[in-house]
């Protein structure tokens, strides 16, 4: 919103614009309160075990509320990452137990 200069009529004069001077951003998708997630035991580099849960549509903070809570409830450490929520050892069986408690579909998934 703002000022600019702008002809009206036969004279110049100041115009006041109630449109952004800058393209707005798309709303974020809504999350569901359900999702279809899937979870992975990977094995890294060293032998080190990660458990992997992809396929979360939503806001990002709703993502960053959920990985809080996998990573506390397993008492782990953890990470978001472009595939999804990334906890540090193997908690496959604990995190499908936990997601499904909270009413989502979950499948096991890779190795």
């Amino acid at each position: 919103m703002g000022y600019f200069w702008g002809m009206a009529g036969e004279e110049d004069r100041w115009v006041y614009s109630t449109r952004g001077l800058t393209p707005e951003e798309p709303p974020e998708p809504e999350t569901p309160p359900r999702q279809d997630l899937r979870v992975e035991r990977r094995r890294l580099a060293g032998g080190r075990e990660v458990t992997l849960i992809k396929g979360f549509v939503g806001r990002r903070a709703d993502l960053e509320t959920l990985a809080r809570q996998l990573r506390q409830a397993c008492a782990t450490g953890g990470s978001l990452t472009s595939e999804g929520i990334l906890l540090q050892g193997n908690f496959v069986e604990k995190v499908i137990t936990l997601l499904q408690s909270q009413g989502h579909k979950v499948k096991r998934s890779g190795g």
